[in-house]
């Protein structure tokens, strides 16, 4: 017994021995088939969790034994397996992998080898993605893919972005289809960047047109992050800065302001004393910062999976701090399991709340930014203890409101002499009016996926989507004026809950003969969408029974716990898709989808969208010369047709008739001693689907060892049938009632398109990767209906014109800035001189006419990376060029209101002056014509980071696989002619564009980030 235990205790201590006599260190290099050497190469020991990457040299050391097996592997390249036999150095030569290398992306319902696409698909990937230091997935595509617009809707923290692919092509809303692991869902503001893997972007009508009556706007599919063999992973991100405004804009000082308004015969204002610089006074720096963490992990097969992640944003607003802020939590789950070698489940799910606080914006009378625009400079911030104006004093008591006052007790300037709505900006955003939007989101997808036989793979998959907002607007007392004054406490609350399920059933078969390549795919989907209105009210509360705003307090008044009349939005569909490739030479493509929805009459349900698309891929032709420096060539051609249902709301159809009595919300109307009914809203029982129809043509390029990278497209997009929410457009003033949603017409866009990216590195470690985008764009409406010939619809109101100061005319760029044109300033008069459009001698409203586009002629964009061993460098721009941007701040009813400082010195002053503005006398007139629309062509640099990743040597025996640091500067420098705060004017409906009613300006921002992986 003894000898056998004896036995049992020395062998493995033998073993033991021998493994560290003839354990030993090796070291080598690894290159790729040129002798470019190859960083970041994982060297493992086979069957073990031993091993080192390379280094930025391509070099590597490890500690081995005689017989191990080492294994080096990387993206791109085929592995290689190696028997170590005590050789003193390795020179490994990895070659490259061209299955790898052939980019796979995510198209509808499957994926697809790039080499083989027939439509115009861009994508962007994880390391573009990880190298922004963006707050908001919109923003990571900004500048990033041609063809493609990103526009904040307001620079305010937590607002969303407009994305627009190839120009505007609704008259409502012309966002794209968001498409997440699968599921449709009706924002991405709670999609942490961190979690995406990649992003596509479906451009063309045969790309898009398997999604039918929601893809006439293109479509955004992000695919997130999954578990990967190797262990458990975990990963750490932080990003710490602060945002300030970085404006060329200046306002005119106290003593210009007081001889620009006795020039125009204003003789009541002079100086006190006061020269505040109002645009300092209202924007303040600000911090920002975000925590991402993810733990993921795979078994050695990949065949179970799991991705967990959670990530919060806080971020104060350059205006106001914590009143206009945003703090938004998300979590994210991610499952795959392959049950066997024919069934595979999964799910992902994620959950998101945001809170966003937020100030009056986007006016041309009540907003913050508007108010900081035009307020006297001889108005202070704060009065001085004890020099409150008397007057002041007595507006508040006479109206039994208090003073505005801050924390402190400090009392805020009233307006010296800016009257009518103008209010101290500073108080106006801190202690006048806030709002607070509450958000919550909650998505998921399951999935099946069934393998019965070789070439056969059925889906079921079903997602759901439910949403919880609570918006909340309080309004304190104060009396500044008339017109400027609310003399309670008021308050107003909508709560809503959106639900949408989605349920997916699909199939795809793939088969080859010979040379002939088959993929078909058919399905068939439901959804169900709809929206209650759990809460709608407003309450004004008297100053001396106020104690507080109390949302929870149900006994207040306006509350509605259900929904008068539901908006109906079920979709039932059925697609299909036919591939054909022969010898990855000659490609084809069709698809075709049917869509019934509720939203439309019941002749009218159903849509039905084709397309068709074809490929030539001439490299593969056995004429193509194998030494050519052009690798890879490609035509392509595609037409399609895809739909649009956004723009409308339900009911469109359906004459609502409001029954009037028994107290119904408080709109009794009584006739004789009768309860009565009236019309609301006058049916369209002949509303057809929105449709979109697109022609594209392209080339796709790759040359010198597939380090340049180059396409380009033709495309011109029609819209029909454009759908216009608002039947007020063309309802006559007698009717008493508006009509519902109404077909308004045809817009037309087109352009070329152009990307070109190179990339390379040398044996010395230095790495760039250079990418370029341009592209052109033309929008025209082509048709307008249900107006009288030659008139428009009217678009946006403003002060200056009554009319409206956009338009959609035949012939013109959709919803184009409207007004008169003008011919310079009479060098006698300093008057405006404006041009008698119609030439009949007289100038009145008949003669206001086009004066400028919001749709840019060119949009561009690039992103320029280098890497010198562990340093790394990242530049991305953007930017556009013939765009106008036309400022609506101005008040045409309130002349002592301060102006632009080129409004100074650039203004008529005296008989024989060659101005490019008029007299301050006669400024006014100038508010409605082209002396407020300005070039709004720019260029911005959205980034510049340099990073330092840790070297593999120093952290080999730690548990950190990888450290960066890196600073960013975002959004600092832009380059315009702009005079106004911002030339990135984004806005929050579709028929102002472009125009700058007091925009929230977008911040620049200083980052440091730390990012880490562990294990």
């Amino acid at each position: 017994m003894k000898n056998r235990l004896l036995k049992k205790l020395i062998l493995p201590l033998f073993i033991i021995i021998e493994s560290i006599a003839y354990a030993q260190s090796v070291s080598g290099t690894v290159t790729d088939n040129v002798g470019v050497p190859i960083p970041g190469v994982n060297v493992l020991i086979k069957n073990s969790n031993n091993g080192t990457v390379t280094d930025f040299d391509g070099k590597f050391e490890v500690s081995i034994s005689n017989g191990n097996i080492l294994v080096f592997s990387y993206l791109g390249y085929q592995t290689k397996e190696l028997t170590y036999n005590g050789q003193d150095s390795l020179n490994i030569i990895l070659n490259e992998d061209t299955s790898e290398l052939d980019e796979v992306v995510v198209v509808g319902y499957g994926t697809k080898k790039k080499s083989l696409l027939t439509g115009a698909i861009s994508s962007v990937d994880t390391k573009a993605i990880e190298s922004a230091s963006n707050q908001r997935v919109e923003q990571v595509l900004q500048g990033r893919t041609s063809g493609v617009t990103v526009m904040s809707s307001s620079g305010a923290p937590g607002s969303g972005a407009q994305i627009r692919i190839r120009g505007t092509g609704s008259s409502g809303s012309s966002g794209p289809l968001y498409i997440v692991d699968g599921m449709k869902t009706s924002s991405i503001v709670d999609i942490a960047p961190g979690d995406i893997a990649n992003m596509e972007i479906l451009k063309d009508a045969a790309s898009a047109a398997i999604y039918g009556t929601e893809g006439a706007n293109g479509v955004v599919i992000i695919t997130t992050k999954r578990g990967r063999t190797g262990g458990i992973k975990v990963g750490f991100n932080t990003q710490l800065g602060t945002q300030w405004v970085n404006t060329d804009m200046e306002l005119m000082n106290a003593s210009q302001f007081v001889e620009y308004m006795n020039e125009a015969g204003i003789t009541s204002v002079e100086d006190n004393g006061y020269n505040t610089n109002w645009i300092n006074e209202t924007f303040s720096s600000a911090p920002t910062r975000r925590f991402d963490v993810n733990v993921s992990g795979a078994t050695d097969t990949n065949k179970h999976s799991f991705y967990f992640s959670a990530s919060n944003l806080k971020q104060d607003g350059v205006v106001a701090g914590d009143n206009s802020s945003f703090n938004r939590t998300t979590m994210r789950l991610n499952l795959k399991s392959q049950l066997a070698d024919w069934m595979e489940v999964g799910g992902n799910m994620s959950l998101s709340s945001r809170d966003r606080f937020g100030i009056a914006e986007n006016s041309d009378t009540r907003g913050v930014i508007q108010n900081m625009l035009i307020i006297d400079p001889l108005t202070p911030v704060f009065y001085n203890e004890g020099e409150v104006p008397q007057d002041v004093i007595d507006r508040s008591n006479d109206n039994n409101v208090p003073l505005i006052t801050d924390g402190n007790g400090r009392v805020y300037g009233y307006p010296s002499f800016s009257t009518g709505e103008v209010i101290n900006p500073v108080a106006y955003a801190n202690e006048l009016n806030i709002s607070n939007f509450i958000g919550s989101q909650f998505l998921s997808t399951v999935y099946l996926t069934l393998k019965p036989i070789e070439g056969l793979e059925l889906t079921t998959r079903y997602g759901y989507e439910r949403g919880n907002t609570d918006n909340r607007n309080t309004v304190n007392p104060y009396y500044v004026s008339s017109e400027a004054a609310n003399t309670s406490y008021t308050g107003s609350q909508t709560r809503l809950r959106n639900r949408r399920w989605l349920w997916e059933n699909f199939a795809t078969y793939t088969k080859s003969f010979g040379n002939h390549n088959f993929k078909a795919l058919v399905g068939y989907s439901a959804e169900d969408s709809d929206t209650n209105t759990i809460i709608s009210r407003t309450f004004s509360i008297p100053v001396e029974d106020f104690t507080g705003f109390d949302f929870y307090d149900n006994s207040l008044p306006g509350q509605i716990e259900y929904n008068a009349f539901p908006y109906l939005d079920n979709l039932a569909s059925f697609y299909g898709r036919l591939s054909y490739n022969f010898n990855d030479k000659y490609l084809f493509e069709a698809s075709y989808r049917a869509d019934t929805s509720d939203k439309f009459p019941s002749e009218n349900k159903t849509g039905y969208f084709p397309a068709f698309s074809a490929g030539w891929v001439v490299s593969n032709e056995d004429f193509w010369n194998e030494d050519s420096k052009i690798s890879y060539l490609k035509l392509r051609a595609s037409w399609g047709q895809n739909g649009s249902k956004a723009n409308l709301p339900g009911n469109s159809d359906i004459t609502g008739i409001t029954l009037i009595g028994e107290g119904y919300l408080n709109q009794d109307i009584v006739y004789e001693g009768n309860n009565g009914a009236q019309i609301t809203g006058y049916g369209n029982s002949n509303l057809v689907w929105e449709t979109s129809e697109q022609l594209d043509l392209g080339i796709d390029i790759k040359a010198f060892n597939n380090r340049l990278r180059f396409s380009t497209d033709y495309y011109i997009k029609t819209t029909r049938d454009l759908l216009v929410s608002d039947g007020s457009l063309i309802t006559p003033g007698s009717a008493g009632f508006n009509f519902e949603a109404f077909n308004g017409g045809t817009i037309e866009n087109s352009g070329f398109e152009f990307e070109i990216g190179y990339s390379d590195s040398n044996s010395k470690g230095f790495t760039y990767d250079i990418n370029l985008n341009l592209s052109t764009l033309k929008n025209e409406v082509k048709e307008i209906k249900l107006v009288p010939e030659g008139t428009s619809l009217v678009g946006a109101s403003a002060p200056q014109n009554p009319d409206g100061v956009t338009r959609f005319t035949e012939g013109l760029p959709a919803w184009y800035f409207y007004g008169y044109k003008t011919d310079g300033i009479d060098p006698n008069t300093g008057e405006v001189i404006l041009v008698d459009n119609d030439g009949n001698g007289t100038v009145n409203n008949l003669d206001k006419t086009f004066i400028g586009t919001p749709h840019p002629d060119v949009l561009f964009g690039g992103n320029i990376a280098l890497g010198y061993k562990a340093l790394d460098f990242n530049l991305q721009f953007q930017g556009t060029l013939g765009n106008d941007i036309m400022a609506t701040y101005h008040q045409p009813s309130r002349p002592i209101t301060n102006k632009p400082l080129h409004f100074y010195t650039d203004r008529w002053q005296q008989a024989g002056d060659n101005a490019s503005l008029p007299g301050a006398e006669h400024v006014i007139s100038s508010y409605d014509t082209d002396l407020v629309v300005e070039d709004g062509s720019y260029m911005r640099i959205k980034q510049i980071q340099l990073g330092y990743t840790l070297p593999q040597h120093i952290i080999q025996n730690s548990k950190l696989k990888n450290l960066r640091v890196y600073v960013s500067l975002d959004d600092y420098f832009t380059f315009t002619k702009y005079k106004g705060l911002d030339p990135e004017i984004g806005n929050f409906s579709f028929n102002s564009v472009g125009i700058d009613r007091g925009f929230y300006p977008t911040a620049a921002r200083a980052i440091l980030g730390l990012s880490l992986n562990l294990f």
